[in-house]
């Protein structure tokens, strides 16, 4: 695979001049680390991590991607497993949310969702790749809108369309490219990029830093904490510009003393309008609502705490049906929509609660 970028250089410039580097071999410069403890450095020009912090630490590039083709080496120490993630987000789990490709040493020997080449826990590789560790390894995928091609020594182990596979049809069209560490050494050596054109239009409602373009109905207090929207200590909806009908939003989202707290949709700031309908942001599991329900009319199906920690929270609203998704995973389904939640509106973020307070970050739109 190597020998095809010796055979470039022979080739006019334009050839090979998309290709770009991600790693300079000698420091993180272009990449941010996540997680309580930094395990990945270079050696020899070789990135590598101890797996001595484990999930949730990861390394991911500073910017994020849609379409691409990336090239890279991967070498795993005994019994390791790795893996990519593509299209992912900063926190919660990006794994689930993103594109993971696994990389691992294979011993079980058997033709599943968890070996090499698979779209972990999703979809298995075209063909199960003989057992071995220490050794480098090529891997080249394309990916294109929902058209998703990986070839590992130039076998071609996925070559499939995301719209067409219940679970990973979900996943996100724009994110960041990253390795993460699953508690085993693994090295990464020569990660290149090609971008391809975009085409899935993000709209990107927060700037990060100031409440520019929110309006706010009723009451509560908003503010602007470390890139995060924060909303305590009242009872009001704050909203954002877009006027849409069908969409997909996403945010991360972290809680904070229990907070009764919800994102509204198709609403309005006027107190004569129609204010929406919620997607509740509640963290006791045993809630009649807890978060991710479609509250009063489809309670969530989660079984995790999410209080304190950021998690990924993906609503997809078409014509009557809403569907919502906690960090890649399908909680709650309706598709009983009517009467004015059919009308378009904006996006509202709600505080509902004295005493606690909820982060939103990273809020994006794009239509359906």
């Amino acid at each position: 695979m190597r020998e095809l970028l010796v055979l470039g250089l022979l080739l006019p410039a334009a050839a090979s001049a998309a290709w770009q580097p991600l790693l300079n071999g000698r420091d993180l410069t272009g990449w941010t680390h996540e997680g309580p403890r930094a395990t990945f450095g270079f050696s020899n020009g070789e990135l590598s991590t101890s797996g001595a912090g484990s999930q949730p630490n990861w390394l991911h590039t500073d910017r994020e991607y849609e379409n691409f083709r990336l090239r890279f080496d991967y070498k795993l120490a005994q019994w390791a497993e790795a893996a990519v993630v593509l299209r992912a987000p900063r926190l919660g789990r990006p794994m689930q949310a993103g594109i993971s490709l696994t990389l691992a040493h294979d011993f079980h020997n058997d033709h599943t969702p968890w070996v090499t080449g698979a779209i972990t826990g999703a979809v298995k590789p075209a063909v199960l790749r003989p057992v071995d560790f220490e050794k480098w390894h090529a891997v080249r995928i394309d990916l294109d809108q929902d058209h998703l091609k990986v070839e590992i020594d130039d076998a071609v182990v996925q070559d499939i369309h995301l719209d067409q596979h219940a679970e990973p049809r979900y996943r996100l069209r724009r994110g960041f490219v990253g390795f993460p560490d699953l508690g085993y050494k693994y090295s990464i050596r020569n990660v290149e990029i090609e971008e391809l054109p975009s085409n899935v239009k993000y709209t990107d409602l927060f700037d990060g830093r100031t409440l520019a373009g929110w309006t706010l109905r009723n009451e509560g207090t908003w503010s602007v904490n470390d890139g995060a929207i924060t909303g305590a200590n009242g009872h009001g909806i704050l909203y954002s510009t877009p006027v849409l009908t069908d969409f997909e939003f996403t945010a991360l989202v972290r809680s904070h003393n229990r907070v009764n707290a919800g994102i509204f949709l198709r609403g309005s700031p006027d107190l004569k309008q129609h204010r929406g309908f919620e997607v509740q942001i509640y963290s006791p599991v045993d809630a009649v609502f807890p978060t991710g329900s479609i509250y009063a009319k489809q309670r969530s199906n989660i079984t995790a705490d999410y209080e304190e920690r950021w998690f990924l929270m993906q609503i997809r609203v078409q014509g009557a049906k809403c569907l919502v998704r906690i960090d890649g995973v399908t909680v709650a389904e309706y598709d009983g929509l009517k009467g004015p939640d059919l009308a378009p509106g904006r996006i509202g973020l709600q505080i509902h609660m004295e005493n606690a307070s909820v982060e939103f970050r990273d809020l994006r739109v794009r239509p359906l």
